[in-house]
């Protein structure tokens, strides 16, 4: 074999062996990601299919107490807790407490946790509360009109009332402040507002006519 024919023989080989590798490293290689890419969006798909059916459009729900208060809350979305179907996550929220003397109150935010069987609901973001002249806006609103006689271990304190929390600003004509909570008592009609620390004062400004 003459010096010529060897290397083309040795070309010939070289090349045999690139074109081997270039196929194992990405044909071989490429098969098993595009499959894994396949199983993840199957995956998507499913969790998605499960998110539908928890998730309820066009909210609304009704309740009233003893006293003939009644309670109204709508929503654009309700997604269903699996661990406790009792509980609901909401999404657009807006409530409306019309007392038994016709007085209203109204309450909006972006979410809420609500439950259904005695219509506890915790109001959260952007929580904007309006009453007759009064605009109350915080982070966080809890809400229940009347706890269950039969649970022993509910704090009757808390029935029939609103509590708001964090970043707490109040506001009527001519009358501004700012608290860490503010509690308004839906029976006497009462607010109760109050810094969480005791050393912390309650900034309020007002305007003199």
């Amino acid at each position: 074999m003459n010096k010529k024919t060897l290397i083309q023989v040795i070309l010939i080989i070289f090349l045999i062996i690139l074109i081997y590798l270039v196929f194992k490293n990405y044909y071989i290689s490429s098969e098993p990601i595009n499959e894994l890419k396949k199983k993840d969006n199957t995956v998507l798909e499913n969790e998605s299919e499960k998110s539908d059916k928890n998730l309820i459009k066009d909210i609304n729900y009704t309740a009233n107490n003893t006293r003939g208060d009644v309670y109204l809350l709508v929503a654009d979305y309700g997604e269903i807790y699996l661990d406790n179907p009792e509980l609901m996550f909401l999404t657009k929220v807006s409530g409306k407490i019309t007392l038994y003397d016709g007085e209203s109150i109204t309450v909006v935010s972006d979410f809420a946790n609500f439950n259904t069987k005695n219509f506890e609901t915790t109001f959260i973001n952007n929580v904007i509360v309006k009453r007759g002249k009064e605009k109350i806006t915080s982070d966080e609103l809890y809400l229940i009109l009347e706890k269950d006689k039969k649970d022993q271990n509910s704090d009757k304190n808390d029935e029939n009332l609103i509590r708001l929390s964090r970043n707490v600003f109040y506001e009527k004509p001519g009358y501004k402040l700012s608290a860490d909570i503010l509690e308004i008592d839906l029976i006497t009609k009462n607010i109760n507002i109050y810094m969480i620390d005791k050393n912390k004062k309650i900034y309020a400004t007002s305007e003199i006519k």
